[in-house]
């Protein structure tokens, strides 16, 4: 970089005064610098070479900086509200009409609840409206899936007061929800388990769906309340206060 600062600097120099230059770098080599001094001719002759330096200097260095501009990695994709909410991957909607239990069942695993998202009465985000809902490619009926169906033309989502966001064991399924109310909390568990076979041979939840499992799926299961959560504060069963997600639209 400094030998092409220092060329250019000659060749520009050269072409804007080439006799200061012929007079600093060649008038000492010669006995009489003014019977030797070149004519207009020559001087009209080193202004030509080195405007042609200069113009091949600033051909290649136009060219390098295209090729940088090229070669750069591609711009981040923008975040979308739904990653901004919720990070990646995107979660799945569990479009279902959760019915929630007032004690954990048996036989199924309890996941950890990440955060929620709670809105006011009759003012659910319109994003969960439009988001992908959960289900499974091999066995699309799950036997044993949280809840029930939503009416025709609803989702899930539009008869909830909350939206809590769980990581769960790809091969397990959201199986049941627990809610505690009381005036001033919310306490939600969410539980899965192996859907249930169809021919009724045994399943062993606890070892299958534990928490330890790294391939997990992220989901988002609307639930129900007596009423909206307003100013209560939304904890897990065991009294942990959750992370309340912002909507951002």
């Amino acid at each position: 970089m400094a030998l092409a600062v220092t060329l250019g600097m000659v060749f520009l120099w050269g072409l804007l005064a080439p006799r200061s230059q012929w007079t600093m770098l060649s008038s000492w080599r010669v006995a009489d610098p003014l019977e030797f001094e070149p004519g207009s001719v020559a001087y009209g002759i080193r202004r030509l070479f080195f405007g042609l330096g200069l113009a091949s200097m600033a051909a290649i260095a136009i060219g390098s900086g295209v090729d940088y501009v090229a070669h750069l990695p591609p711009p981040p994709t923008p975040h979308t509200s739904l990653e901004k909410m919720w990070g990646l991957p995107d979660p799945y909607l569990v479009d279902r009409v959760v019915s929630p239990l007032t004690s954990p069942p048996a036989d199924m695993v309890d996941q950890p609840i990440l955060d929620y998202q709670s809105w006011d009465a009759d003012q659910t985000p319109s994003y969960l409206r439009t988001m992908t809902p959960f289900t499974r490619v091999a066995t699309p009926v799950i036997n044993g899936y949280i809840g029930h169906p939503p009416d025709r033309g609803l989702t899930g989502a539009d008869t909830a007061d909350l939206v809590v966001h769980v990581r769960g064991n790809v091969l397990c399924v959201p199986r049941a929800a627990v809610v505690t109310e009381t005036a001033n909390t919310v306490k939600v568990g969410i539980y899965y388990a192996l859907p249930v076979p169809t021919d009724g041979s045994a399943i062993d939840s606890a070892t299958t769906c534990a928490r330890s499992q790294t391939a997990t799926v992220s989901l988002l299961i609307p639930i129900g309340l007596q009423a909206p959560v307003g100013k209560r504060t939304v904890q897990s069963l065991d009294g942990t206060p959750l992370v309340a997600v912002r909507l951002v639209r």
